[in-house]
């Protein structure tokens, strides 16, 4: 059912949305008196049948128009096909395609009997179609207010086909905007802004959206959904009028199914070409998402985790049987070290027990010495105090002569202290006394001298100043008069406007010249960049690089680089094989050649890691700030061999006896490096080469007999792969193609004679540049000429006039020096006034500085005195102290004796004490060294100690260890860890057995679970795809085209569930088969049908309760697209399919209509009428008028 929908995009401020109660429920019916911005929908159920020309026929002096819902010559048999095979009811939704519709057309459509005769004409229209309900979830009611291009409107679409028409920029995809960021859903689906803050209209703070939705059976009332979008990029949401959060609005979507984030469910216009492009793989995904029931993807999604899973297991297994061969085979060979190594054991073990007695041994002896040097200790210390009780009484007269000195010291310290405390004062009161006033009187004196000299200056300057006012009253004298500036400026004007003249015919030619010129250097380097290649083209190398760049462009861009920049590298660089080598023989190029991968026929040589890494760098970049030369895989190697360091297998003679011509590096030519490189890579220097086939003889005798791996003969490639572990052998044969990369590169004589032409053109075209250069270049030398003279008149002008200038200039300045030469005269007499005063103060003070001398000198005496006295008292108490130090020594000289006795006793004690110690730490060592052997060693090794060894010497048991260790060398050691490793790896045998076990066992269950979730999903997959492809084909029959669909099961038995996709098989043109649809393969307008047909393939089985399409029909041609417009309104209006928007800027005459659809007809911007109210039954009467008159 066609509606017309207007809205008035409203220029003034919306504080009337801005102050709306958010939290009260918005009414579901628009007032188009509560705002200034109105919304009116009326029905037409008339405007489509207008819009078709069907010729008019005249029945009973009345005109009449024959309406045609349904003009194809289908079948009703052929439609019900195409809708699904025609199950159920659907079959007689449809009208019969015959049926005429004839609706009245008046001459006057202006008056309300026609109006009324037309109203009755509809109304028996719609009885002809049954009306169906809204499903559950679709969209009842869109309500906006301030929201992009709309300030306040209202959309009720029906529950089938929904076409949203109008011209651009008026708002069609603002409404799909509305329904995903309606439903919770973020603007990343949209394609366009990624804000929701840049969804507000301008000059408002908020925008509403309000969404309606089908309820379920089971639901008393629709929902209603209610978003508020602040300009701050904030959101808040409402459920059926109560506050509520974006996780519920989710929740509710879900439950509807709504998919707003799946491309087969709603496809907005920026994101068609992303449809288009999806990938085979996404798709699969996404159409089970729309499709089919919820548990299919779940078990897609756990089949792909399945097959990881197993995959996985399946790697680690492998790996794990490999490892334990490996471990197996090891095991084997260390058992023969085993039975040496354990009798070298045992030995060892006898050497640690008898170098484990010794400590026991030692200790027995470090006991038995302690006993006799505690003993000895005890003697000399009782030796010690009887030598002390002797010397007591001459100690004691000792200690009295040191009293003594020490009191005298104290008294010679303290008189020291107070002849520094003196000498301190004396030479306070000369600095701070004499020396202070002497300072002060040389600068009385300096102050003196600098009025004297100050004085001396102030006459000077005095005369200076009265010079220069005398020679300034001369400069004055001359006045130089006024200067004429408006002459001066006037010729300067006339001057330059001869000059502005003369530049102006030089700059014209120059103009015409400039572009000649240049165009003369670019057709001459077009004409040397022709002979260049003309150049190249007659050498094989340049023919050879030539196709280099056809077939290879990354390495020939490498390669031309490379020729640029060989300063660049230390040693030489090497390009492509095909370019650096040759065949010797041209009848072996192909052979040489099908030894050649495509990598190594165009790889780079470098002969040294510095210039590999250089060139690598310069090639792909170092991430910093290289960035390389754009390319994304040209092969780069580097050998440091000679080609002496590949000897070849055989000399020529015994090659030739095995049935071969020759080694394949006696068929190829190049650089001794080039040719290393490729031994190096191809083995050249092992491989035969024959052009007749070898016998069954000569090649089993090579390959049981020679070493050789490969060979050519009798255009065959013969590869024999040897596996020595298992003694396998496999041979492949391949038969070789003629030579390509090799071959002698021919010229494009097509291309040559163009280039050729092409160059002699452009001869031409130079010739005839610099004929009218030349002609132009006529009077360029007289106006050059011209042009000086007038400038050196102009200088001449110019330098006259700054030349009075500065005349004048000097006079202004000689006033203005005038002046401040007067006042600095008269500052200069007024300053020495004072100066007899200063002088006679000055000398005033230095006679009061001459008195505070004399006190000065008085102090100082005073202080001299006090010194002297403190210095004969220090030299009293400095000899006492003498004296007693004197008579200190000779009681110490004459105990000397006894000091000596005593110290040499008291050495030998501390000599005998030192050993005790020593012995006692070395039996204390021994001890916990018996104590830790203890705590290792076995009862029968502590036994076996004492009973057998602890009564022997040191000597003895050292002796015994020499000889054991002795009979242990004559055993080779072997593998000093064999022991330990076959133990580990025994250990290790063990824990991989048990592991690989739990693994088949994880495998086997992993496998099951496949087979059973397989066993479910994969028949169902089948079946939606097979559904989906039938109603593609037909949709593709409809068009006289073909098209399928199918899935793509990747894998070993289809197991590949990461990879399983969805391809799209299309023939648009009768010739040609069928194709992947791709998005490079096919047209735009291939593109777009495809796609639409996909989504109405998608139609009768999608579960989800409404879909939206934008501007699909982007690029498709009329035909196609009224095809592809009458198949969506057959699918689309079927009785039990979803909702359905479709969005499209233009409409073609004569489309196909159904009464189940509903057409919205955007009306909206600032030429809409201010009352927002519009009568388009007016409308409709004018143009039925004015077809009728045409």
């Amino acid at each position: 059912m066609p509606f017309l929908v207007s809205s008035q995009r409203s220029r003034s401020s919306n504080s009337d949305a801005d102050e709306s109660d958010p939290e009260k429920p918005v009414s579901r019916t628009a007032n188009p008196q509560a705002s200034s911005s109105k919304l009116t929908i009326t029905s037409k159920r008339s405007l489509e049948g207008e819009e078709i020309s069907h010729p008019l026929r005249s029945a009973s002096g009345t005109k009449r128009r024959r309406l045609t819902p349904h003009e194809d010559n289908e079948t009703d048999e052929d439609e019900m096909e195409a809708d699904g095979g025609g199950e159920g009811a659907d079959g007689n939704d449809y009208e019969d395609e015959n049926r005429e519709v004839v609706i009245p057309v008046a001459e006057d459509y202006d008056s309300d009997e026609s109006e009324t005769g037309m109203a009755d004409s509809l109304e028996k229209m719609r009885k002809t179609v049954e009306e169906i309900p809204h499903a559950p979830g679709a969209i009842v009611k869109v309500q906006l207010e301030n929201f992009v291009t709309y300030t306040k409107v209202t959309f009720e679409p029906g529950p089938s086909l929904n076409m949203v028409i109008g011209p651009n920029g008026t708002g069609k995809s603002t409404l799909v905007c509305a329904i995903c960021l309606g439903l919770g859903f973020g603007p990343e689906h949209l394609g366009r802004a990624k804000d929701v803050a840049e969804f507000v209209k301008n000059g408002s703070n908020f925008a509403t959206i309000e969404i309606e939705l089908k309820c379920r059976p089971t639901d008393e009332m629709n929902p209603t959904i209610k978003r508020r979008i602040g300009r701050d990029g904030s959101s808040q949401y409402w459920m059926d009028g109560k506050k509520s959060s974006r996780n519920a609005v989710n929740q509710l979507t879900k439950l509807m199914n709504i998919q707003i984030d799946n491309l087969c469910q709603f496809l907005p216009q920026d994101r068609v070409v992303e449809f288009a492009g999806l990938g085979p793989v996404p798709l699969l995904r996404e159409t089970q998402r729309a499709a089919a029931p919820p548990e299919v993807l779940k078990d897609h999604e756990t089949l792909k985790k399945l097959r990881s899973l197993e995959a996985g297991l399946e790697l680690a297994l492998d790996s794990d049987r490999q490892a334990l061969g490996t471990m197996e085979n090891r095991q084997k060979v260390l058992e023969r070290d085993v039975a040496k190594l354990r009798e070298r054991q045992a030995i060892q073990e006898y050497i640690k027990l008898l170098e484990n007695a010794i400590p026991f041994v030692q200790y027995q002896v470090f006991r038995g010495a302690r006993d006799t040097v505690k003993a000895e200790y005890a003697a000399c210390r009782e030796q010690l105090k009887s030598i002390e009780r002797e010397q007591e009484p001459q100690m004691k007269q000792i200690e009295e002569a040191e009293k003594l000195r020490d009191e005298l010291k104290q008294w010679l310290e303290d008189e020291r202290a107070f002849l520094l405390s003196a000498e301190k004062d004396l030479k306070g009161a000369k600095e701070n006394g004499l020396d202070a006033v002497k300072t002060k009187e040389i600068k009385a004196e300096a102050d003196l001298k600098a009025l004297i000299d100050e004085e001396r200056d102030r006459k000077q300057n005095i005369e200076k100043t009265r010079k220069r006012i005398d020679q300034l009253e001369k400069t004055l004298a001359n006045d130089p008069g006024p200067l004429d500036v408006t002459e001066y400026n006037r010729k300067m004007e006339d001057t330059n406007k001869v000059i502005r003249g003369v530049r102006n015919e030089l700059n014209e030619i120059n103009r015409v010249i400039v572009p000649l010129k240049a165009e003369v250097d670019q057709r001459r380097r077009e004409i040397s960049a022709a002979q260049d290649w003309i150049s190249k083209m007659d050498n094989l190398t340049g023919r050879r690089v030539e196709f280099l760049r056809r077939a290879f462009p990354e390495s020939h861009t490498v390669y031309e680089w490379l020729q640029r920049n060989k300063h660049k590298f230390k040693g030489p660089v090497y390009g492509p094989p095909m370019i650096e080598c040759s065949i010797k023989n041209a009848n072996y190029q192909a052979e040489i050649e099908a030894l050649f991968s495509q990598g190594d026929i165009i790889s780079f040589t470098c002969t040294n890691k510095a210039d590999f890494d250089e060139l690598m760098i310069a090639v792909y970049g170092d991430n910093k700030d290289r960035k390389g030369l754009g390319v994304s895989s040209v092969p780069i190697k580097y050998i440091e061999k000679t080609l002496e360091d590949f000897p070849r297998i055989a000399s020529g003679e015994e090659v030739r006896s095995w049935g071969f011509d020759g080694l394949a590096l006696d068929f190829i030519d190049g650089p001794e490096e080039v040719l290393s490189m490729l031994c190096n890579v191809l083995s050249l220097h092992r491989i035969g080469v024959s052009k007749s086939k070898l016998s069954a003889l000569q090649q089993q005798a090579i390959k049981t007999g020679k070493n050789m791996a490969k060979w050519v003969a009798g255009n065959v490639l013969t590869i024999i792969r040897r596996r020595a572990e298992y003694g396998a052998e496999t041979e492949v044969n391949a038969m070789i193609r003629d030579a390509k990369y090799f071959k002698t590169a021919q010229v494009e004589t097509s291309r040559l004679s163009h280039i050729k032409a092409r160059k002699s053109e452009l001869e031409s075209e130079v010739e005839e540049r610099l004929d009218e250069i030349n002609a132009k270049m006529g009077n360029s030398q007289d106006l050059e000429r011209q042009l000086k003279s007038l400038e050196a008149e102009k200088t001449s002008i110019i330098n006259e006039k700054a030349a009075k200038q500065q005349v004048l200039s000097q006079y202004d300045k000689a006033k203005t020096h005038m002046q401040n030469e007067q006042e600095k005269l008269s500052r200069y007499e007024s300053e020495g006034r004072d100066f007899k005063l200063k002088v006679a103060e000055q000398e005033t003070s230095m006679v009061e500085l001459s008195m505070e001398r004399v006190g000065a000198a008085s102090l100082y005496a005073e202080r001299v005195r006090d010194f002297v006295s403190r210095y004969d008292n220090m030299a009293a108490a400095e000899l006492h102290f003498i004296e007693a130090s004197s008579n200190l020594q000779h009681y110490n000289t004459w105990n000397q004796s006894f000091k000596d006795r005593i110290e040499g006793k008291r050495k030998q004690c501390d000599e005998v004490k030192a050993r005790y110690d020593n012995v006692i730490a070395q039996a204390a060592k021994a001890r916990d060294e018996c104590r830790e052997l203890m705590s290792t060693l076995s009862s029968a090794q502590s036994e076996e100690i004492q009973s057998t060894h602890s009564k022997k010497a040191v000597d003895e048991l050292k002796a015994e260890i020499q000889q054991e260790e002795i009979r242990l060398e004559s055993i080779h050691e072997g593998n000093p860890n064999a022991i330990k490793q076959y133990e580990t790896r025994e250990k290790e045998i063990n824990d991989l057995r048990t592991t690989m076990e739990k693994k088949e066992a994880d495998l086997s269950k992993h496998r099951s679970a496949i087979r059973d979730v397989r066993g479910r999903w994969e028949p169902r997959i089948d079946q939606l795809v097979s559904n989906i492809s039938d109603a593609f084909s037909r949709s593709f029959e409809f068009i006289h085209c073909a098209g399928a669909v199918r899935i793509r099961k990747e894998g070993i038995d289809g197991c590949d569930f990461e990879n399983w996709a969805i391809e799209i098989m299309v023939k648009f043109r009768e010739a040609e088969n069928m194709q992947v649809l791709t998005a490079q393969r096919q047209s735009g307008g291939e593109r777009a049908v495809s796609t639409v047909f996909y989504l109405m393939a998608l139609q009768s089985l999608a579960r989800a309760p409404f879909r939206v399409v934008d501007e699909i029909n982007q690029g498709m041609d009329p035909r196609n697209e009224r095809l592809v417009h009458k198949r969506m309104v057959k699918i689309a209006c079927k009785k039990h399919t979803s909702q359905y928007f479709l969005i499209t800027p233009k409409l073609l005459v004569d489309l196909d209509y159904h009464e189940r659809m509903k057409v919205l007809c955007i009306n909206s911007g600032d030429w809409v009428a201010e009352d927002h109210i519009q009568d388009f039954q007016r409308y409709l009467a004018v143009g039925r008028r004015l077809m009728a008159a045409s």
